[in-house]
């Protein structure tokens, strides 16, 4: 036995999934109450019914998704830390940028947070050339000076980011190994191993970050290890990655800030597996839990980013570009501005939960008002093992929302509904409309506990005409991770002009970066045969600011160099809306990501039957909105076969999830018994 496990540690439930290796299917799918109090504690309950269930021989592979380091920066957790910069630089960290964003307007806009303060900010003399070359050797009195100060101060973690190092880190490392000789127990944090690119405030503040989360992440995952060697011996822990790859604990002890988006991008990868095996390009993610939902968009492969915001903490990092808006199944509904009705994003979560949880919750949430409408029944979640109590759904929205909008409790709760999903549709608009991608054009993929139970309101209003829902969608982020790759990015900062450069200096440049990333992962264990590299630059028109990455291949001669031209200006008019054909381009940054192929859980097929038919266990009473009360039969999954079709409306109840088809919508099970959902009325 080879069990291949897959964790998703979200915000109310933790998902579990299991696929056994020798048989080639899903052995195991469970939902553990999330603790994010003590998040080892979860683990150490869900590693011990593992090896109860498969012995210390069983399990293979654990991979692991885990918001560990985000809640580290939300909730102000890390540790006291210190900064050493080059002199005369020390304000870097505090001027920061100009830019505003969508606060461009607001007087009195925050300004990014600092995570630490002047007095822990220390200047030393040595400095680089914009080419790395060695101007002035690095003092070391001043490295070991600044040290003794920070660690007299109390500090327990240094952040080193010196200029031009993205191009020479001789110096970074130098002082690296000053510290760790003063200071053994403190952590170092290099801007060389955290974010080697230009942009002087945007490293400085990532190394900064990296190093406040670095030594509780880095106890975490090390925790995390020892705990899963000490049941499975035998067995690998992997971390998911903010850019859908995973990584070791070893690795990512240096830069824990990669894993800042780990929770929500296993779903991404999985929804692109999924879509790839259908033959199905442009999709849209819609991940729905009980506290918030993500969303992204795939023209094909996942988009990325470099830069992202983390309660007002600026970090560059590369990651899956994920849409995040506070609603979800705990979002909780209020009346505010006088007669307003508004639905999030404050979230009941875990504990009291929603009102009909039965834990001591009073306030409406999204769940409640599902409750209200008929969508999920009292044995609704977890096939019944946890008892939904309706009566005190009736009495939150009658009492909360109802009454002060002096309204029916069921035009109440569509009405929660309904805001929920116009925040939901919104911002898919701006992660597609606003990009230049048609939503006509794409497939909806919900998942989470409550992605497809509000999907098919959200489809109509944003277009969507086809939704793919996966089996056991409410742990498809944890069968997700069972599906991605290890992943090691190199970068490198270095202009170059594509009008001046010749093809065989770029591709000496990548070919060099290659070899770094294929040595990672050889270090990790992984057979040369199952390597792949994957190039990409960062790109602009000469006199521009930014870039846009650009997959890049081989460079063997000059056509080569014009493709990747094209590449860009097509890119450039797909982010602007323009391109200038006759302007010089260059190249800003390298990058290289090397990946470690995991052999993927497959999707079994079944054969598809015409006339396939499932009767339905009950008929329940439902309200749709113009529709009103309407009786809609209530299949389980379990039983329905593929080619069996259903008309709505109509309720789908599974473990993990409800689907609900709305008036209009039709569906069909495919061939590996994901539904396949027509929109009717989509425009």
């Amino acid at each position: 036995m080879a069990i291949r496990i897959g964790i998703d540690v979200g915000g109310t439930f933790t998902d579990v999934t299991g696929f056994d290796e020798t048989r080639g299917e899903i052995v195991l799918i469970r939902k553990y109450d999330s603790n994010p109090a003590d998040p080892m504690a979860a683990m150490d309950v869900i590693t011990a019914d593992l090896l109860r269930e498969f012995g210390p021989d069983g399990v293979s592979l654990i991979l692991h998704g885990s918001t560990a380091a985000l809640n580290t920066l939300l909730e102000d957790k890390g540790v006291r830390l210190g900064l050493i910069t080059t002199d005369g630089f020390r304000d870097v960290y505090e001027i920061g940028r100009q830019w505003r964003g969508d606060d461009v307007f607001n007087l009195y806009a925050p300004a990014p947070k600092m995570l630490t303060t002047r007095d822990l900010i220390f200047e030393a003399r040595g400095r680089l050339g914009s080419k790395g070359e060695v101007e002035t050797p690095l003092n070391r009195e001043d490295v070991e000076r600044a040290t003794r100060a920070l660690v007299a101060k109390g500090v327990e973690s240094i952040a080193v980011c010196f200029l031009f190092s993205y191009t020479n880190p001789a110096h970074e490392r130098e002082a690296g190994e000053i510290i760790r000789s003063i200071a053994s127990e403190v952590y170092v944090s290099l801007s060389c191993d955290v974010n080697p690119e230009w942009r002087e405030y945007e490293r400085t503040a990532s190394t900064v970050a990296n190093a406040y989360i670095g030594p509780p992440v880095s106890r975490y995952l090390l925790g995390l290890e020892k705990l899963v060697r000490s049941r499975f011996p035998a067995c690998r822990t992997l971390m998911m990655k903010s850019d859908g790859g995973a990584a070791s604990a070893g690795m990512l002890t240096r830069v824990p800030v990669q894993t800042v988006m780990s929770g929500p991008v296993a779903g991404v990868i999985g929804a692109r597996y999924l879509g790839d095996v259908k033959k199905i390009e442009n999709l849209i993610t819609f991940d729905t839990g009980g506290t918030s939902s993500d969303m992204a968009v795939l023209p094909g492969q996942p988009l990325y980013k470099t830069e992202v915001s983390v309660a007002r903490h600026p970090l560059r990092t590369a990651t899956v570009d994920i849409d995040t808006i506070g609603a979800g199944g705990g979002s909780i509904a209020s009346i505010e501005l006088g007669h307003v009705l508004k639905v999030g994003p404050r979230s009941a979560g875990a504990r009291p939960g929603p009102a009909c949880y039965n834990r001591g919750g009073e306030l409406p949430t999204l769940t409640d008002a599902l409750v209200v409408l008929g969508h999920l029944g009292s044995k609704s979640l977890l096939a019944g093992a946890m008892a939904l109590a309706a009566g005190k759904a009736w009495t939150a929205v009658e009492t909360h929302v109802a009454k002060p909008l002096k309204m029916t409790a069921e035009e109440a709760a569509w009405g929660i509904l309904t805001v929920l999903a116009t925040n939901c549709v919104s911002a898919m608009r701006t992660i597609t409309v606003e990009r230049g991608y048609d939503p006509r054009e794409f497939t909806l993929v919900p998942f989470g506990g409550m992605g497809p139970t509000v999907a098919g309101m959200i489809a109509a209003e944003l277009g969507v005409r086809r939704i793919l829902v996966p089996v056991d969608p409410g742990a498809f982020s944890a069968w997700g991770m069972l599906v991605t790759d290890v992943r090691q990015e190199r970068a490198l900062t270095r202009l170059t002009s594509l009008d001046t450069t010749s093809p065989e200096a770029v591709e000496a440049i990548f070919r060099e970066m290659e070899e770094l990333a294929v040595a990672d992962l050889l270090a990790e264990g992984f057979p040369r045969d199952r390597i792949r590299a994957l190039r990409a630059a960062g790109m602009r028109y000469r006199g521009q600011s930014y870039e846009v990455n650009v997959p890049a291949d081989a460079i063997r001669d000059a056509g080569d160099l014009k493709a990747l031209a094209e590449r860009f200006h097509d890119a450039h008019l797909r982010r602007y809306g323009h391109k200038a054909t006759q302007e010089a381009i260059e190249i800003v940054n390298y990058k290289v990501t090397g990946v470690g192929v995991i052999p993927k859980a497959a999707l079994k097929r079944a054969p598809l039957s015409a006339g396939a038919a499932t009767a339905p266990v009950e008929t329940r009473r439902a309200w749709f909105g113009e529709a009103g009360h309407v009786e809609a039969p209530v299949y389980r999954r379990a039983d329905l076969r593929p080619g069996a079709r259903l008309e709505g409306p109509a309720i789908v109840e599974e473990q993990t999830s409800t689907i609900v088809l709305y008036p209009g919508q039709s569906a069909v099970v495919d061939e590996y018994l994901n539904l396949e959902i027509a929109v009717g009325g989509a425009s």
